[in-house]
């Protein structure tokens, strides 16, 4: 009998520490044996050694009144739901949760007399609690716990981040990880908001997970209408920086923002719900097929079913579902104040307005916590570039447009500048078979901007590929267009001499030809438009087709004057009974003049008189008219005064020799097929000694001549003081229209 009972107290102390070393291996605390822990303000809730290991966690599970789910982390590192039903759960609740259990510090106890059912109620640990469970495996079947808490509802006091500037939040928790301890704890930190809709927060609501910059390619199949045939859309690039194509239905540019805004919304896009496939009826067949192919080959697909009003609150929803989570995504179509309220109407307008350029668009759309479908661009009018040319403006070298309506063309091309020399480039331009003259560079910057900038109204026709567009330029009389322009790309700076020959280390772009028509539509008259070798017919803008004049005027530099204040001698005023005349010594910065037969230079001012001299160079004329303008002319009959200049000048009087013989090129109008690229380059190079005059012209060493040029200016209205004025060049006849307040400035009072 005494033997016994020291086996049995043996028996029993063993068993005892077994439960003990049981516990300690499941649960990591000996405290649930106890009932009991210590708790410090400051510490971590949970063994430091366990802390260190919730890197490890791959198992969790969350629980509140209604629902538990369970997680499990798959040798991918990616976190997915197994039960009730099989989800990935949503990446930003993974790291909440486990920054929130790393990080958590005790900030107070209540003291356990307090912790009342009442209390409990009061701080929500058991009206409103989230229980979670984290543990780790440690073998092929078992796991060990490393952290079980409850989180109750927001607390009112803020914890020290511990750096003295930043404030956290606190949350009421309570934790029996350590045992059957009632205590409700305050601890740092807040994580709440991912349960403000139960456990719906803890499934990933994106249904696309994608980086916009690794998406290639993007397929859009559409069913609007089950008895249609479905229409495909296809678009391609070839690396991040590359532009996007459509290639499918017709192959042309894709808009330059739309594409990347329909993929950052993709990126960005959640579920308003996600259930189980199985207690959703889905419609036979999805409204429209999204697949999109990443860098690495992937494809990533989103099946989306005809919309439907909720039975709640009537907004328009529609489900979803992807080829890898079993579930169904119901997203939001738009937002319910378009369909009700007395002020839908205006929210649709203001939503509708072009105010903002895409891109910030896009920008604000990011901000934006929804996406809605309806939205979102998938029609090929949406996505394809409404540009009738995509034209960088420095990389153009010669335009050459003819018209049906004039036997020349109107030519523009560019001399080079030199950057180091801080030498500009200048553009020059003919018309009417005349010598080339400067242009002005405000009106060929307009013009070429334009021809990108502009959208076009929209498409008359798509070819598919493969299919012949002579039949298609025949039917809008492209064939014989009223307008044919034709655009020289620069050539290739980066060169290299081989073999005794010059060539471009990069290959040299062909020239560009588009073809204007002039078309009827009833009563209605537009343009249509279209570039060689692409698969649309555009219907032109108004505004695109104001920009090809082919008048002189039109292209003229607008500059009044154009000398520099050293060719400057003299300087004629006739506005008063005698002509003033003012000498001027560009060297000795000195003015000398007569008013008749009168020396008035002591009282010239000379402040006013350089002044005055700025003021002519600066004018610009508000539009050069045709030399025969009748009102015009009839005015200057009447000229109320006029300025003359003498300057000495450099001589560019051999540029006349350089005009391009228009009447010996084929009319290109009148030719049944399109010219070859041989051809073009033929109309837009001339003799290989021009090239080599333009650059004399610009570098070489000129001569001297001397210049007078006469400003005559009247009134349109005599009696009206704030008409505008009519302007004559009397040398060369060129007539204008000059602003109010710019012949005001003409005159001037230069003495004291």
């Amino acid at each position: 009998m005494r033997k016994v009972l020291p086996t049995t107290m043996l028996l029993i102390l063993a068993l005892l520490s077994v439960g003990a070393a049981v516990m300690l291996f499941v649960d990591g605390s000996l405290a649930r044996l106890t009932g009991w822990y210590h708790f410090r303000p400051g510490m971590s809730l949970f063994p430091p050694e366990n802390v260190d290991r919730l890197g490890d966690v791959s198992w969790m599970r969350i629980s509140d009144l209604h629902d538990t789910i369970e997680c499990e982390r798959e040798a991918d590192g990616t976190w997915w739901i197994v039960a009730p039903f099989r989800d990935r759960m949503a990446p930003e609740a993974v790291e909440a949760i486990l920054s929130f259990t790393m990080q958590a510090r005790l900030v107070d106890t209540l003291p356990l007399n307090r912790t009342t059912r009442a209390s409990m109620r009061e701080f929500g640990v058991e009206t409103s609690p989230h229980t979670i469970t984290l543990k780790k495996n440690v073998g092929s079947e078992d796991r060990t716990t490393l952290a079980r808490y409850t989180l109750g509802s927001a607390s009112p006091w803020l914890a020290d981040a511990g750096d003295g500037e930043h404030l956290l939040p606190t949350t009421y928790l309570r934790t029996d990880f350590y045992g059957r301890d009632k205590r409700i704890h305050v601890v740092s930190g807040n994580i709440l908001s991912i349960f403000k809709n139960g456990l719906q927060g803890v499934r990933d609501a994106h249904p696309l997970h994608i980086d916009p910059d690794s998406v290639l390619g993007i397929e859009i199949v559409r069913h609007d209408e089950p008895e249609r045939e479905a229409e495909t859309l296809k678009m391609t690039r070839a690396s991040a920086q590359s532009r996007w194509a459509i290639i499918s239905p017709t192959l042309t540019e894709a808009d330059d923002e739309k594409p990347e805004i329909l993929l950052a919304a993709l990126s960005r896009m959640r579920a308003m719900r996600i259930e189980n496939t199985g207690n959703v009826q889905l419609p036979a067949q999805p409204m429209l097929t999204l697949t999109l192919t990443l860098e690495s080959g992937e494809k990533r697909d989103l099946q989306v079913y005809k919309p439907f009003t909720s039975s709640s609150d009537g907004q328009l929803l529609c489900y979803a579902t992807t080829a890898d989570r079993p579930v169904v995504f119901t997203l939001p179509v738009e937002p319910r104040m378009r369909r009700r309220g007395g002020y839908s109407r205006l929210v649709n307008e203001i939503l509708s307005l072009p105010v903002l350029p895409g891109n910030v668009q896009a920008q604000i759309q990011n901000s934006i916590n929804w996406v809605y479908w309806a939205d979102l661009p998938f029609s090929l009018n949406e996505l394809r570039s409404k540009h009738f040319s995509h034209l960088g403006l420095k990389d153009i070298d010669k335009v050459l447009v003819r018209s049906a309506f004039s036997p020349y063309p109107l030519i523009l091309r560019l001399i080079p500048g030199d950057t180091e020399g801080q030498v500009k480039d200048v553009w020059m331009f003919s018309t009417e078979g005349r010598p080339f003259e400067e242009a002005d560079e405000e009106v060929v910057t307009s013009f070429l901007n334009g021809l990108s900038s502009i959208p076009v109204v929209g498409f008359l026709r798509d070819l598919k590929p493969g299919e012949n567009s002579l039949k298609v330029e025949r039917q809008f009389g492209l064939i014989q267009p009223d307008y044919l322009m034709l655009i020289q790309p620069r050539e290739c700076a980066v060169r290299a001499v081989l073999f005794g020959e010059d060539l471009p280390l990069v290959r040299d772009r062909a020239p560009r030809v588009f073809r204007m028509k002039r078309q009827r539509e009833g009563e209605k008259v537009f343009w249509a438009g279209m570039e060689q070798n692409t698969h649309s017919v555009c219907r032109l803008s108004p505004k695109l087709m104001k920009l090809f004049s082919l008048a002189p005027e039109s292209w003229r530099k607008r500059n009044l004057t154009q000398f520099p204040i050293s060719a400057l001698r003299t300087l004629t005023l006739h506005y008063m009974k005698c002509p003033l005349v003012l000498h001027y010594d560009y060297i000795g910065e000195e003015w000398t003049g007569t008013l008749g037969d009168e020396d008035v230079t002591p009282r010239i001012n000379p402040h006013r008189t350089n002044y005055y001299v700025h003021h002519l160079q600066q004018i610009r004329v508000k539009q050069w008219l045709p030399k025969d303008d009748e009102d015009a002319l009839a005015a200057l009959e009447h000229a109320v005064f006029s300025v003359k200049l003498d300057l000495e000048l450099t001589d560019y009087s051999d540029l006349e020799s350089i005009v391009m013989d228009a009447s010996q090129q084929d009319n290109v109008t009148d030719r049944t097929t399109p010219p070859s690229l041989d051809e073009v380059r033929n109309m837009l190079t001339e003799k290989t000694e021009t090239d080599e005059q333009f650059r004399k012209i610009a570098t070489g060493e000129r001569r001297v001549e001397r210049r007078s040029i006469t400003i005559e200016i009247a009134p349109l209205d005599p009696t009206d003081d704030k008409s505008f004025f009519y302007g004559r060049i009397r040398e060369d006849g060129r007539i204008f229209i000059l602003s109010f307040e710019d012949a005001q400035g003409l005159d001037g009072q230069l003495l004291d």
